[in-house]
This record gives structure tokens, C-alpha cells and sequence, in this order.
């Protein structure tokens, strides 16, 4: 057997592999000439597009069809054939389209020839449409001017909706792209314009843009608008940076264009590698049907993802977009790696960097850790459900799937941290060097490349292998739950896991599954949470069941100990009933802080979801919340805030609720005292100011009096041409001055909203506005949500979420979604994943199975004809299962921790 040298097995891993769908094919095309004409009936907000594309092509196997996806255009008449080295025409024998799987097919009277170029003309036309891949938005202008913008989002599939083209990712070819469109409106595509002309309309302009690079046909993109534009000042070897987007909002956007140049600069020294293009046009969209999206030179946000402006915006809100602008940036330089069944992958190594960029422009922050802890708490609770899937499934149909997205981020970060940062940048630079478009083999190398620079720096014990541990992962559903016990005579400790479901008894058929998990710990007296290298690991070989770890002399039995430092690795932690009560004791005592601000964010989170899970007792879980009192980072309150949001939700209807805010104001009285009295301390760094956002919106949630008081007096000096009130409490005030106040503070907000133009204050107002005990006030939000044409569809979503979480406004939700379900799907053009959203909404309050039933009947008779629906419907009935698991198996349990924490004699904790 010979021996392949390193290099050569990483040149087998990295360069493309031609046995792929691609190879297989008859046809290969090798230029796009795409002429479009769109016109649009602005007061309707709808319009259509004809043309024509030539297909220059090489057929590399004799065939008489051509076939091309197409996806509900109309195809002209006159398709055209040339053979292109004698000029000949080849004429059409017929033509068919089978809709359903989205062909188009043209059969041909002569055979086509081995390595011949034809070149094939194609008319088309098609409808502007939400559900396709070129629809049309609206805004009203400063002069309050019905205004219009077309805009294409053509990945991951909907190519085919704009153009008969050859979808597969594979095929690349360059594209020169001619748009007609009205005078004085603007056009930018992917490269810069090289000319204007006549078009025979004389009210419309033909712009003509540069040859692209050869690249997929969901990577182009275009739009046609009336923006002003913001050019940025060069970049020293870097691309021209110029900014679209609304002149009435125009100034706020300072904020991303000013950090823009400088994450892209970093980038540059980060990678290695110059920016793939010359000119980058960056596009922010008033209403989109996406999220953000990252083309070759032209980057499209939603406008609330890019908008930032000092006076009226949250604290938050302008991390976001620091993160935004990072993240979409991050992912220009691997997004050139064609390959959907990797979007996860590349999303996820785009999400992690992107973090240090974020820290690069705006240090003060210590941005990317604190992102990675609040989405690692996100991802273990949506990864703890039954239905969780591979992350090596999230393929191009699921690329806006976050979720694996997240996570994949997450294990970057883990990976991160075992091999150091000399490794991972040089392996992340190899590995941009080495790979190809099109590999069907880009994982495999990573890992590859990974593993050769942990080599290299003697990172990872010999054993362990970047592959081995990262499919692990990346291969399976789920998470691990690592449980610690410990042997207080003999000093020693047994390590092993399982997988962590929120609702156990939800899979009827357990399958062993295991983790390669690294193992870090600290204990009382050595206490160093800096180092998050392992001491040990947990091994998994194949689909043996995994043998537990035992470890010896790890704390004096008098002493804490605790795993998982820094929430380093995506997992969840559990001890035995002493260790626990050690923890406790430590997190009670003078020297809480000695565990790490980021392990008690863990601990809290740990402790609540296990208890949820029936794996500790509520009675546990109770008596942690209490070191909140004790706690000033704003992170653990958020890890514990979190669980606390969804408990409250599920038990308002309950005879409980009034003991578990009984509970809830006896542990949030003294830290909003603290925080809210008059000495207490100002607003002066990001951690108080984000602590005193999470203290008011438990303390007003919980019913704290002196909360509500507090709330009433700011508001009181609220008018419309005067605001004090502190833009990061806003939302608190507003809401609980509504939920008490009257007709005329409704109508103050509503006047408010009318007048904003930033987005974030728009958002605060309307959630506020649904805070009302008024049926009148939320059936007036339901109908400006649903009858608004220029509503942005994520202001749709979330009144529609505020009302339903409203105690008084889900039956309104419901029953307003039910009864104008045909208009609403015609609203969003039978968008599955927008309509699923709002059906979510109402799952998560399910709690009885009469809720449950009377939703699922409702999906079932009504949407079961949205493309795709079955996988949503599948996702969002869990929601309510698992709710009313929880209501059968744990209630009960936490109905007698609290009565018993809180020593209440009311009829429930009696009988």
C-alpha cells in the first residue's frame, strides 16, 4: 500500500472533486449576458420584469435537451440556438416545463456536439413578488411620498424565480448584467456600471455594470431605488466604499459607515488576504423579505441591522450593528467557498471572528465574550429540544437557520481555546489558501488544516484528533449533560454524560450517544478561571457507549468545585446534592466573585434548566435565584432572566402565579433599591446600565410596587416635545405607564411612534403600545400591523408577539390570525417561513392540549398548502408539546418549591 506524502492528501481534501452532481451534468455554461426590464405600479406596491439571457455554453456530453430551472416565469416564443464556431442556427423542436420540480426543458432538432460552445437566448418575464427572489418594498419619503424599491435576494434557491439560468452551485460563470429602469432612479449590482444608454421607453435608462467574476447565479444581485448614497473615505488597499440608503434617514447611518472601513481593514490583516472585490456597495432596505445579505461588492441590511442613532437608540441596539456590519463582512472572504451543504460552517466561523472585530473598533465593550456567553445560553435551549438536528444537515434550504449557525459558532470557540490563537489564524489562513470553490471536501480540510497547526504548536494531547472531536459535534443532535459526582470519602470524582433533552420523555427510542468534551475545573483555593485548557476529556469511540471518567484528588471534600470554566464548551453541568450546596454556599459568601462572572452565568442557567429537565429539584433551583440579590453582573442576571421570561409566561393562567411573584419581589426588592434609589449608582458603563435594563423589566414584570412607581414618575414628564427618560429603560416605563395609565398616555405614544423616523425608538413604542389592558388599543395595533402597507414585516411580528404575550391580547392575536388568514398570506406572499413565525407565536403560550389541538387543526385547514410547511409544522407543535410536558411532569414540583421557599399559606400551597 503506498503512502501518500501530507501535502498531497491536503490538496485531495481541499481542491474540488468532480464526481459531484456537477460532472454529471450535460452542459456547462460559461457566461451570462442578463438583460431585465422591471417596471412597477408604485401604488400598489407590485410590478413585473421581462428580458432576456444569454447563455454562452459547452456541452460535455452529446445530448438534444437543454434544461434549465425555471420557477413560475413565463418563457417567450423565440428561444434561440447558435452554434457558435460556424454561426448555425439549431431550431426548437418543442419545449416543456414541469412545474412542479421547477424545469424548464428545450428540445432541440439536431443532436448537440462534444466540446462545442453554443450560445442560447432565452425571453422570460415574471411577476415582483415576496415569495420569489425580486420583490418590491415601500417607504414614504420626508415628503410623505409613496417611494418604491426592487431588490433581488437570490440565494439559497430562488435564482430561478428572476431567470431560467443552471442552478447548480457549481457551475460558475462571470455575468455582464443590463437593468432598464425609470430615470431617475438608481441601479447597483455587484460591480461598478460601465455605462448608461437609451432605452426605447424614453421615461426609462438602460445601466449597463462590469463583467463579474465567475461565481454562482445566487450571488448576483441588484436593486433599483431612489437612495441617496454616502461614499467613504479610501481605504488603504481596500475596496470603494459607498452607502445607499433612505436621505430622510440618512444621518443614521454615520455610525456603520464609520466603523465599516475599519472592520473591513482588519479583516484584510486578519485573513491574509485583500478584499475579493474592487467597490463595495452597501444597501439598507426599509422592508426586505430576508435578513442581510452578503454578495460579491454589494451587501444588503434591513434597516433596523444598520441604523444607529445617539439620541433614541438603545445601548444594545448599537452592538448590534457593530455586529451586523462585522458579521456580514467576516463572511465575504469564505462565502467565495461554493458549497451549501457547508453554510453552516462558514456562517459559524463568520460569526465567531466577526466578534474580534467588534472588540478591534470598539474595545471599551469586551464585545465578543460576553456575545459568545448570551448565545451560548440561547443555543443549549433550543439544542435541548427532540426534534434538534445534525448541524451537518442545515444545508442551502436551511441556510438562515441560526440556530446551527450559532453553534457552529460556539465550537469554533471551544476549538479556540484548546489550540490557541497562533494555531487557529494560521490554520484559518492556510486553509482560505488552500481551498477551492466547489470542493465537495471543504469540512474534511478544515479539520485538516486545524489539526496540522495544533501539530505544529503541540496544542491537543496526541489522542485527540480536530476531526475526531469536531464531528462529534457537528454529526449528531444535541448536547451533552456532563454529570460530576463526587465520592467524599475516597476523594473521587466520577465523570460521564449523556445527552441533555429538555423534555426526556420526548424521544421514544434513546440512541447512545457521546461527546469528545474537554474538561476544565476549578475548585475553592485554586480558583483560576483565566485558563481554559483541559485538565482531562471525556472520550467517545464510535457508537460505544461512553465509559466514565474517574478523577482523583480534585477538591478537599470541604471545598466547591466546578466544571466547564467560562462556559468554554456548549454543554450543561450537573453535580451531586453536596456539591451543589457547596456552590451555593460559595456563591453566598463575601467571595462570590471568585467564580468567574461567565461560570456563574452557567451555574444559574445550569441549575434552572435542570430543574425544568427533572433533573435537580425546583427546590435547588429556587434557592440559587437568591444569590441574585448579591449579584452585580449584568450577564448573570441575563442567564437566569432568560429562564424567568419563559417561567412567568407559562404560569400567568396558573393558580400559582401570584406565590411565584410573591417569590420574585421578595428576591428583586433589594438589588432595584440598589440601582434605582436616589444615591444609587448612575448609568456610567455598559455593565450598570445593562443590569439596570434586566432589574426594572423583572422587577415591573414581577408587579413590584415601588417598580411601578418608579416607571409612573419618569413617564409623568414625558410629552411630545420633551423626553428624559433614559433610552435603555424606556421600554420598562413605557410599558408599565401603559398597562396602568390611561387613554390619553396611549394615545401620547402613538403620536410619538407617528413622529419617529429611527427604527429602535419605533420598536420600543409600539411593543410599549401593546402593553395595554385596553381590547380597543391592542385590536387597533393588530390592524395597523396587518393593514399598514409600509409596516416593515419585522414590525408586523412584533406587535403581533407583543399583544399575544399580552395576558388579555392572545385570544385577540388568535383570533385575528384565524379570521384574516387569506389576506395575511396574500400580505406575505405565502412566504412559509414569515407565516411560521407568527403561528410560533401563539405555540409558545400553549399550555393546555385544547390550546394545543385547536392550533393544529387551524395550521392543518389552513396552511397546509405553503410550500415547505410540513418541516415548520413539525418544529412549531413541539413548542406546545414540550409546554405541556413541562405542565404535567414539573409543575407540580415547582408549585411546592415555591410554596415551601416562600412559607405561603394561600389554598394552592395547602391542598
Amino acid at each position: 500500500m503506498i503512502k501518500l506524502p501530507w501535502y498531497l492528501i491536503v490538496l485531495h481534501l481541499c481542491l474540488p472533486i468532480g464526481g459531484t452532481g456537477a460532472a454529471a451534468s450535460n452542459l456547462r455554461p460559461l457566461h451570462y449576458n442578463l438583460s431585465l426590464l422591471t417596471e412597477v405600479e408604485p401604488l400598489k406596491l407590485s410590478g413585473n420584469f421581462s428580458g432576456e439571457v444569454v447563455i454562452r455554453l459547452r456541452v460535455w456530453r452529446e445530448t438534444r435537451t437543454i434544461i434549465l430551472s425555471c420557477n413560475g416565469l413565463q418563457v417567450g416564443e423565440n428561444v434561440l440556438l447558435v452554434r457558435r464556431n460556424t454561426g448555425g442556427r439549431v431550431t426548437v423542436r418543442k419545449m416543456w416545463q414541469a412545474r412542479s420540480v421547477h424545469q424548464l426543458g428545450i428540445v432541440f432538432n439536431s443532436m448537440l456536439w462534444l466540446g462545442e460552445e453554443y450560445t442560447l437566448v432565452v425571453p422570460f418575464s415574471g411577476q415582483l413578488s415576496r415569495a420569489s427572489g425580486y420583490f418590491v418594498g415601500g417607504y414614504m419619503d420626508s415628503r410623505h411620498h409613496q417611494q418604491w424599491i426592487a431588490v433581488t435576494q437570490l440565494a439559497p434557491n430562488l435564482a430561478n424565480t428572476v431567470f431560467p439560468c443552471f442552478e447548480n452551485r457549481t457551475f460558475l460563470a462571470p455575468f455582464i448584467l443590463n437593468l432598464a429602469h425609470p430615470r431617475g432612479t438608481n441601479a447597483v449590482s455587484n460591480m461598478r456600471v460601465l455605462k448608461t444608454s437609451d432605452h426605447e421607453k424614453d421615461d426609462y435608462i438602460w445601466t449597463t455594470f462590469q463583467q463579474t467574476p465567475a461565481m454562482s447565479v445566487q450571488k448576483l444581485a441588484f436593486s433599483i431605488n431612489r437612495f441617496t448614497n454616502r461614499t467613504s473615505a479610501e481605504i488603504p488597499k481596500g475596496p470603494a466604499l459607498t452607502t445607499w440608503l433612505r436621505p430622510k434617514i440618512a444621518d443614521q447611518g454615520d455610525y456603520a459607515i464609520s466603523i465599516t472601513s475599519q472592520i473591513i481593514v482588519f479583516f484584510i490583516s486578519l485573513f491574509g488576504k485583500p478584499y475579493p472585490a474592487m467597490k463595495i456597495d452597501q444597501l439598507v432596505l426599509p422592508d426586505t423579505a430576508y435578513q442581510s445579505h452578503e454578495h460579491l461588492g454589494l451587501v444588503s441590511y434591513p434597516e433596523a441591522a444598520f441604523l444607529y442613532s445617539a439620541q433614541r437608540s438603545t445601548t444594545r441596539a448599537k452592538q448590534q450593528v457593530a455586529s451586523h456590519v462585522a458579521h456580514e463582512f467576516a463572511h465575504h472572504w469564505l462565502s467565495d467557498l461554493e458549497n451549501a451543504a457547508l453554510y453552516w460552517l462558514h456562517n459559524g466561523l463568520s460569526d465567531y471572528v466577526s466578534g474580534f472585530a467588534v472588540d478591534n473598533v470598539e474595545p471599551a465593550w469586551r464585545f465578543h465574550e460576553l456575545s459568545m456567553v448570551r448565545q451560548a445560553l440561547g443555543v443549549l435551549v433550543k439544542d435541548s429540544k427532540g426534534s434538534a438536528q445534525p448541524m451537518s444537515l442545515a444545508y442551502a434550504s436551511m441556510s438562515s437557520d441560526t440556530q446551527a449557525n450559532q453553534k457552529s459558532a460556539l465550537l469554533f470557540r471551544m476549538l479556540h481555546s484548546l489550540i490557541g490563537t497562533q494555531a487557529f489564524v494560521n490554520a484559518l489562513r492556510l486553509y482560505l489558501h488552500r481551498s477551492h470553490k466547489g470542493s465537495s471536501f471543504l469540512q474534511a480540510c478544515l479539520w485538516h488544516t486545524l489539526q496540522e497547526e495544533s501539530d505544529n504548536q503541540m496544542s491537543l494531547r496526541q489522542d485527540i484528533k480536530v476531526s475526531q472531536l469536531m464531528d462529534s459535534w457537528t454529526m449528531q443532535p444535541g448536547y451533552p449533560l456532563i454529570r460530576v459526582v463526587r465520592n467524599y470519602d475516597t476523594n473521587e470524582v466520577t465523570v460521564s454524560q449523556e445527552r441533555f433533552l429538555r423534555n426526556p420523555g420526548k424521544l421514544m427510542q434513546k440512541r447512545q450517544q457521546c461527546w469528545w468534551v474537554p474538561l476544565t475545573f476549578a475548585t475553592a483555593g485554586i480558583d483560576s478561571f483565566v485558563s481554559t485548557l483541559p485538565s482531562e476529556w471525556l472520550t467517545c469511540q464510535g457508537r460505544q457507549s461512553a465509559s466514565p471518567l474517574i478523577l482523583n484528588e480534585v477538591a478537599q471534600p470541604d471545598k466547591w468545585v466546578v466544571f466547564n470554566l467560562r462556559l468554554a464548551t456548549p454543554c450543561r453541568v450537573t453535580y451531586d446534592e453536596r456539591n451543589w450546596q457547596l456552590i451555593g454556599n460559595a456563591l453566598s459568601g463575601p467571595n462570590a466573585s471568585s467564580i468567574d462572572r461567565f461560570t456563574r452565568a452557567q451555574l444559574i442557567s445550569d441549575v434552572l434548566n435542570l430543574a425544568g429537565a427533572g433533573v435537580v429539584t425546583y427546590d435547588l433551583a429556587l434557592n440559587f435565584l437568591r444569590h441574585l440579590r448579591n449579584e452585580d453582573e449584568f450577564i448573570v442576571w441575563q442567564a437566569a432572566d432568560k429562564y424567568l421570561e419563559w417561567l412567568h409566561r407559562t404560569l400567568r393562567q396558573t393558580t400559582i402565579i401570584s406565590t411565584f411573584k410573591g417569590f420574585m419581589k421578595d428576591l428583586m426588592q433589594t438589588k432595584f433599591d440598589e440601582l434605582f434609589k436616589r444615591d444609587g449608582p448612575a448609568a456610567e458603563n455598559g455593565n450598570i446600565t445593562e443590569l439596570m435594563v434586566i432589574v426594572l423589566q423583572l422587577s415591573c414584570r414581577t408587579d413590584l410596587e415601588s417598580c411601578a412607581e418608579f416607571a409612573l414618575k419618569e413617564f409623568a414628564s414625558l410629552t411630545l416635545e420633551t423626553n428624559r427618560i433614559p433610552v435603555d429603560l424606556s421600554e420598562t416605563i413605557y410599558c408599565t405607564a401603559i398597562q396602568f395609565g390611561t387613554e390619553a398616555d396611549w394615545t401620547l405614544l402613538r403620536r410619538l411612534y407617528t413622529r419617529s423616523n429611527v427604527s429602535e425608538e419605533r420598536r420600543i413604542l409600539l411593543s410599549a403600545m401593546a402593553c395595554s389592558r385596553e381590547n380597543w388599543a391592542l385590536e387597533k395595533l393588530l390592524n395597523l400591523a396587518f393593514a399598514g402597507r409600509y409596516m416593515p414585516k419585522n414590525d408586523v411580528l412584533l406587535i403581533f408577539s407583543a399583544v399575544a404575550q399580552n395576558p388579555l391580547g392572545y385570544n385577540l392575536a388568535k383570533k385575528y390570525l384565524v379570521d384574516n388568514i387569506k389576506a395575511i398570506i396574500k400580505l406575505y406572499g405565502s412566504n412559509t417561513n414569515e407565516l411560521a413565525q407568527l403561528v410560533t407565536v401563539l405555540m409558545k403560550e400553549v399550555t393546555t392540549e385544547e390550546e394545543l389541538n385547536a392550533l393544529r387543526m387551524f395550521m392543518r385547514t389552513d396552511l397546509q398548502n405553503l410550500p415547505g410547511f410540513e418541516t415548520a409544522f413539525r418544529r412549531i407543535l413541539e413548542l406546545g408539546e414540550d409546554n405541556i410536558a413541562w405542565h404535567t411532569r414539573q409543575y407540580h414540583n415547582l408549585l411546592a418549591a415555591v410554596c415551601n421557599i416562600t412559607g405561603s399559606i394561600e389554598p394552592q400551597c395547602i391542598y
